[in-house]
């Protein structure tokens, strides 16, 4: 008698996950009726067994994966209504996305710590063998866990960059880098699952919307010829850099070619081809470039806060949207439209742009254009594009990347046998947009734009024939173009 109830005893208090027929009772269990209630009690369940002080076992190992196997298909189904209802779920929204948040970082420690029993542990030997699995999953969970992080505009902090770099390393080391495993019936490998994370950093998503970021990751995920890191630099191929032994992600990579122990490099060149094909689709121009705009971000190497920035406060005088900029770098003149300026107070300034502190929350879009200037009556201007806005520590931060210290209004038309409009408009010409390859750009609507066209351009009493070139960038109905310059002469005499 007292066997007996002792057995059951120790079969009630026993941990839910112990055996794998535990686990799937315990999933029995789970509600049926609500996908959310059902959700909040696997979160749950996972909290519990990363607390639980289990010996790590392959069946323990088969326990998380069907914990994982069971909620994959309800988290998916919580971040559909996360993404897609952002206008009218306002209030469950944050709700939402801390519990899907938790979802992916539960799962990202789960697999990390197996992981590591796989080489410390007692089980190591029956472990190992599925090191793959444990390191895709974790590196993946892991990379969820800092773009969600994004939705929230907020930096991935060092120590999760380390922890990405550490896991990638040990799969190099072992040989399982490229080995296939299944998650979510879907094959993929660590240094797939890695590379993705480290596109999305140089994408820089602080600036797009929720549903912006998840359309950017699923074009990366979609597109199967991605570039995986090599540790031997090709001149004719590679782009972009990593260094593993940082606390961050890639960079451009400029004419330091150096084979290093710790140095891996990227080939996003055909990614971005890519998806600047896609951004000239009807679909995606209306999401107003998004994809050009990544393309773009992509090939400048990302946006990087870890260049050296001067803290310099004072207030600016700031002309937003083109209108006001093409008011403000008008020549000052008796018949000059004085643009609607706002005072922004600057917070810190690098040599590629500007960071500001706004007193309430900015309705900054990714890429619009402003125009900032000291002194409103000396007429000097820069020009700079919206990167980033977020809220830290209470105040309101805007980051800006400078496109052009003088820029300059300019009119522009067709010659009379061109394919475009005759009709004259202003322009905005930029000097030097890329200091360090001295390219200019010039700014022009986009109706304006034929690419290879010939366009005539005046600036005082100049007349410059020119030839445009690819589109860097979409600003809200104006394009950042290349351009060659064919001939110019005075304008009397062209006249």
């Amino acid at each position: 008698m007292l066997s007996t109830i002792a057995r059951r005893r120790k079969a009630g208090g026993g941990a839910p996950f112990a055996t794998v027929k535990a686990t799937e009772k315990w999933l029995k269990s789970l509600p049926a009726d609500s996908d959310y209630d059902a959700h909040h009690a696997l979160v749950e369940g996972l909290e519990r067994f990363n607390a639980e002080n289990e010996a790590v076992t392959l069946g323990r190992m088969k326990s998380l994966m069907k914990l994982e196997e069971a909620g994959l298909p309800l988290q998916l189904r919580i971040v559909e209504q996360y993404v897609r209802n952002q206008a009218s779920f306002r209030l469950a929204r944050q709700a939402l996305w801390r519990e899907s948040w938790v979802f992916w970082s539960l799962l990202a420690e789960a697999w990390l710590g197996l992981l590591k029993q796989a080489y410390r542990g007692p089980a190591s030997a029956e472990l190992k063998p599925f090191a793959a699995e444990m390191a895709t999953r974790a590196l993946r969970y892991a990379g969820l866990v800092m773009r969600w992080d994004y939705h929230q505009a907020r930096v991935p902090v060092g120590s999760a960059w380390r922890r990405m770099h550490k896991v990638y390393r040990l799969a190099e080391r072992d040989g399982f880098a490229t080995q296939t495993v299944q998650i979510n019936a879907r094959p993929t490998h660590c240094a797939r699952e890695y590379t993705l994370v480290v596109l999305m950093g140089l994408a820089h998503p602080l600036g797009y919307r929720t549903q912006e970021i998840e359309t950017i990751a699923q074009i990366f995920e979609g597109y199967e010829p991605l570039s995986l890191p090599a540790a031997v630099p090709q001149r004719e191929a590679h782009t972009h850099v990593l260094d593993l032994s940082l606390s961050e992600g890639a960079c451009l990579l400029d004419d330091d070619w150096v084979q290093g122990r710790r140095l891996r490099y990227l080939a996003l060149r055909p990614l971005t081809d890519y998806l600047k094909t896609l951004g000239r689709s009807s679909a995606v121009e209306a999401e107003n470039g998004l994809t050009q705009q990544v393309a773009s971000l992509i090939e400048r190497g990302g946006i990087r806060r870890n260049r050296q920035r001067t803290n310099r406060f004072g207030r600016v005088w700031v002309a937003a949207g083109m209108d006001n900029i093409l008011a403000a770098l008008a020549q000052p003149d008796a018949g000059r439209t004085h643009p609607a300026m706002e005072p922004w107070m600057l917070r810190d300034e690098s040599t590629e742009g500007m960071g500001f502190a706004l007193p309430e929350v900015p309705t900054l879009p990714h890429g619009r254009l402003v125009a900032v200037t000291w002194d409103t009556s000396e007429n000097i201007w820069q020009l700079l594009a919206i990167r980033w806005n977020r809220e830290e520590d209470g105040q309101h931060l805007v980051g800006t990347q400078r496109l052009s210290h003088h820029p300059k209004r300019v009119e522009i038309h067709f010659e009379a046998d061109g394919q475009g409009p005759q009709e004259k408009t202003w322009a905005v010409f930029m000097p030097m947009t890329h200091l360090d390859h001295g390219v200019s750009n010039l700014l022009i609507p986009r109706t304006h734009y034929r690419l290879g066209a010939p366009l005539m351009l005046r600036d005082g009493d100049m007349l410059y024939r020119l030839r445009l070139g690819e589109v860097q960038e979409s600003h809200e109905g104006w394009l950042r173009v290349g351009m060659d310059v064919i001939g110019r002469e005075q304008f009397a005499v062209a006249a």
